[in-house]
């Protein structure tokens, strides 16, 4: 019975001293943390996939355009906004 109770309540997103929903914490994406970074303009910048690894065939212009710095599209600037909630 008590055993039942506990989860129950932690479910419900109520304490046990008040009748007041607990706020929901934001959690930030850790790999979109690693992987963007916000600029002044509020955009995000990122780099470059697809040159790590497997790329012997690749012209020298290629490689080099690889690992210029690329910036998010507004759609995708939509989305990452979401993911990094929980950071300013």
């Amino acid at each position: 019975m008590f055993a039942l109770a506990r989860p129950l309540l932690a479910r419900t997103g109520l304490r046990a001293f008040s009748s007041t929903p607990v706020a929901q914490l934001l959690k930030s994406h850790s790999g979109a943390k690693k992987r963007f970074r916000l600029t002044g303009g509020g955009v995000y910048k990122r780099a470059q996939a697809g040159k790590q690894h497997l790329n012997t065939g690749f012209s020298g212009t290629r490689i080099a355009r690889l690992g210029k710095t690329a910036y998010t599209t507004p759609t995708q600037t939509k989305t990452i906004r979401r993911l990094l909630a929980g950071r300013k």
